[in-house]
């Protein structure tokens, strides 16, 4: 939790470093000078929240892949299961701790970023920050059907994967090939469906620049600080966006995972 804490802090402290930037520019061009310790102090924050953030995370992460290596073997060990399923199970562990370490404060910068992008861009241009809640609806539509697809998928990839070792242990060499081959074919599909979806969600993000722009030249807001802080909350929210379904694509790989190995620990325990 500590890790998780100190990263969402940074994630806060770096997504506030636009409207500092704004604050700093309308200041100085307005006289007051004093505005860019907004800026400094913004920075700064955001450097060493993330820096210990880095530093935590690496410690803390491997400590727990360490323990849950070492649980899964003896326990696999006492259960009869054979070495070769022993090493797919510790592999397959290991996508549990890089979730935990790279998607879930992935999906907390997100969210921080969403929340953060919306609420200034409101206090902006409410109009504006109006628009971007509308795509939320096709977004969700877009993003529903990737999540049922990478299920599917991921199902038949970690099929392949859980008999990689025995394949290569005993396989042939034709054997072998088929096997690497399959693996290849359904890491393309599962790489087709993530990008389908940031494609079609690209399109929502050009129609929401054009309204950008249109609101620029109706509001004729003449201030560059307000400006700038506009269109770089709409870059963070985009970029928030963008995320969105490779961390779908990932949760059904989690999803599945946590299925296969939920059904290994109750037979183990059946026996």
């Amino acid at each position: 939790m500590v890790a998780y804490a100190t990263s969402t802090a940074g994630s806060v402290a770096g997504q506030l470093y636009p409207i500092a930037t704004a604050l700093a520019i309308n200041g100085v061009l307005e006289g007051r000078y004093w505005a860019v310790l907004w800026l400094l102090v913004c920075h700064f924050s955001a450097l060493v929240l993330e820096v210990a953030a880095k530093m935590l995370d690496t410690r803390v992460f491997t400590r727990l892949y360490a323990d849950m290596a070492s649980d899964l073997v003896i326990r696999s060990h006492e259960e009869g299961v054979d070495p070769s399923l022993i090493a797919a199970r510790t592999s397959l562990s290991r996508e549990y701790v890089t979730f935990l370490e790279r998607d879930v404060p992935a999906v907390i910068l997100a969210i921080v970023s969403l929340g953060v992008s919306l609420s200034a861009l409101f206090w902006l241009d409410p109009v504006l920050a109006s628009s971007c809640l509308l795509l939320f609806l096709p977004l969700y539509v877009i993003n529903r059907w990737l999540a049922v697809r990478s299920l599917s998928l991921n199902a038949g990839l970690n099929d392949r994967l859980e008999h990689e070792v025995r394949l290569v242990r005993a396989g042939g060499a034709r054997q072998v090939r088929r096997h690497f081959t399959a693996l290849s074919g359904w890491r393309v599909r599962i790489s087709d469906a993530e990008a389908k979806a940031f494609g079609a969600m690209e399109l929502t993000v050009i129609i929401l620049f054009a309204v950008a722009l249109w609101r620029l030249s109706e509001t004729g807001n003449e201030r560059p600080g307000d400006i700038y802080a506009i269109f770089a909350y709409l870059w963070k929210f985009v970029l928030a966006l963008d995320q969105v379904p490779q961390l779908v694509q990932q949760l059904a790989k989690l999803k599945d995972l946590n299925g296969r190995l939920a059904r290994k620990i109750a037979v183990g325990e059946a026996r």
